[in-house]
């Protein structure tokens, strides 16, 4: 029996890895990173205020980049604080200050929306809304909410590690030292089930796609443990390969660029695992309301000229074509002299 069920995972586990390189998670990954560059400035200074108005921002901000210590080292930590820094001195309330407002909320947004993107190609569905206007402002508020949720992830970890402190400090006074442990246990489980709630949300609301909360639930879990061994192992990567003196001052914006690609591709392993779950031994998902299930296939038609058929958008920019006249021989010579 355990021989096969270790068999089944096993097979569960090489198919989502075949479905993960056919679905190009490299180049999906790169571009991530790239948006999250201008993305991260403005995502931290929502999250701070928002957190920080339970908190207060400093101790907000301190854990915040105690964090991000922790993943990119102090040198990405040092960078991201220059970053908000910079980005959070505006100036008088004036139309510039305005429009940097908006400029913000686009930048913090769009890590959300490209990585939405990247979800509905791996579950193969496509938006296809009559009002595309309103299904973007949608996506923006939808991705909004997705920091707004950082947020409060972060509030509730916060909370979580003051209620700890505060009862580790009350029972080591009066138990042994073993009780530590189990404190450092809970403390883990606890980050540990928050870090699976971020990304079932993610899975679950992001794509669109209908897809019930028991397949999120599995594929959101085996992505928080994914990403827990391999934090450990990026972070040492990151900490031992001279990432930084090789590109000299730009090498902390590569680190950060670097740690945003290696964990985006624990993103889209969990999302394939969560579709190959599904298909396996979950439910079936279905495009939302205005999206439609796209298949996409290559097909090879041979040697044949690559510009030969029409364009796609050819009647919406020139109109219905003109009724077909006999070809002149001079037209016919200049047939094909583009090539």
């Amino acid at each position: 029996m355990v021989k096969k069920r270790a068999w089944l995972i096993w097979g569960l586990l090489k198919e989502t890895g075949l479905e993960f390189i056919d679905n190009n998670s490299f180049q999906k990954g790169a571009a991530l990173a790239y948006y999250t560059i201008f993305a991260l400035p403005p995502m931290l200074i929502i999250i701070i205020s928002a957190a920080g108005y339970f908190f207060g921002e400093k101790a907000v901000s301190g854990e915040v980049y105690f964090r991000i210590n922790e993943l990119i080292g102090a040198e990405g930590a040092s960078a991201v604080q220059k970053m908000v820094e910079s980005v959070n001195e505006f100036g008088a309330f004036n139309l510039a200050a305005v429009i940097g407002v908006i400029t913000l909320f686009i930048a913090a947004t769009g890590v959300f929306i490209s990585l939405q993107d990247s979800l509905n190609e791996i579950w193969h569905v496509k938006p296809v809304p009559k009002r595309g206007y309103v299904k973007l402002l949608l996506d923006r508020l939808l991705s909004f909410g997705m920091i707004l949720t950082l947020a409060v992830v972060l509030l509730l970890s916060l909370m979580a590690n003051a209620i700890l402190v505060a009862i580790g400090d009350f029972l080591t006074a009066r138990f042994s030292g073993w009780i530590v442990y189990v404190l450092h246990g809970v403390n883990f489980v606890s980050a540990f089930l928050l870090m699976s709630f971020l990304f079932a949300c993610i899975y679950k609301f992001l794509p669109d796609a209908k897809i019930k909360w028991r397949d999120v639930g599995v594929g959101a879990l085996v992505t928080s443990l994914l990403f827990v061994v391999f934090r450990g192992l990026i972070g040492f990567y990151l900490g031992t390969s001279d990432v930084a003196s090789v590109y000299g001052a730009a090498g902390s914006v590569v680190v950060i660029l670097t740690w945003v690609f290696f964990t985006s591709q624990i993103i889209f392993f969990g999302a394939v695992f969560t579709f190959v779950y599904s298909r396996k031994y979950g439910h079936n998902i279905y495009p939302a309301t205005y999206a439609v299930r796209v298949i996409r296939q290559e097909v090879e038609v041979g040697n044949s000229a690559v510009n030969a058929e029409p364009g796609k958008h050819e009647r919406e920019a020139y109109g219905e074509p003109e009724e077909s006249q006999e070809p002149t021989e001079e037209g016919e010579a200049d047939k094909g002299a583009n090539i």
